[in-house]
């Protein structure tokens, strides 16, 4: 009906709250269902570009149109094990994330790589394990976060939003579920600067590539707007 409407009027603006409320709400039933644990899992091998492609039309929606959508999809790809599902969830929750620490516009950059974390890199990090990731990025260019946000950004119920407006479940569900997988997520993000979410997933392949211990750092070592959104 929106697609069929002229963009301005008071049905449609009813109509646009009547879509982000069922969005909403969608989005709420699988964060309180993965996260009570009630959800089984059905993991299968898959190429994170092709669970990144077949949500872009929604992600590009989800945003709105101050945002601008980049996809850094990296080829070949190596094949990870997950549920393609929860795997989208992830997507859509940190892309939300992102859209609402850029009320006036930015850039989104949703990319996937390649990681080889070595045991120096492990040892600072006693849960992960050496060996061969797939890397899943998730950058934004909005207000950025304080130590003391980043210090609980993964509790469960914890929001730096408006009392009312988010569960603070979405980046609780996120962990979980990266964690399930098997994985490892990062996070940086300094007030002013964006912040840069990195989800690594053990490959199902391995191969010879250079080892970091330290990996996403820029080589510059600085904190710069379009670096993070890189």
């Amino acid at each position: 009906m929106l697609e069929r409407m002229p963009p301005v009027g008071a049905l449609c603006n009813d109509l646009s709250v009547i879509k982000a409320a069922s969005e909403h709400a969608a989005v709420l039933r699988r964060q309180l269902v993965t996260f009570s644990r009630k959800l089984v899992l059905q993991p299968q091998s898959l190429n994170l570009n092709t669970v990144v492609s077949q949500i872009e039309d929604m992600l590009r929606l989800m945003i709105g149109e101050d945002i601008e959508l980049e996809l850094h999809l990296t080829t070949p790809m190596r094949i990870v094990k997950g549920d393609p599902s929860q795997l989208e969830l992830v997507i859509m929750n940190l892309a939300v994330n992102a859209r609402d620490a850029m009320p006036e516009g930015g850039k989104l950059c949703v990319g996937t790589g390649h990681a080889e974390l070595d045991d120096t890199y492990c040892q600072l990090n006693p849960s992960v394990k050496p060996g061969s990731y797939v890397t899943l990025s998730v950058a934004d260019t909005g207000c950025g976060m304080t130590p003391e946000m980043l210090s609980h950004i993964f509790e469960p119920f914890y929001t730096t939003k408006e009392m009312g407006t988010r569960t603070g479940l979405g980046l609780a569900t996120v962990y979980d579920i990266v964690r399930w997988s098997g994985g490892h997520i990062t996070i940086r993000s300094q007030v002013g600067q964006g912040t840069r979410f990195c989800i690594y997933l053990p490959a199902q392949e391995a191969s010879n590539m250079r080892r970091t211990s330290n990996p996403g750092q820029d080589q510059a070592g600085e904190w710069k707007r379009d670096d993070i959104a890189r």
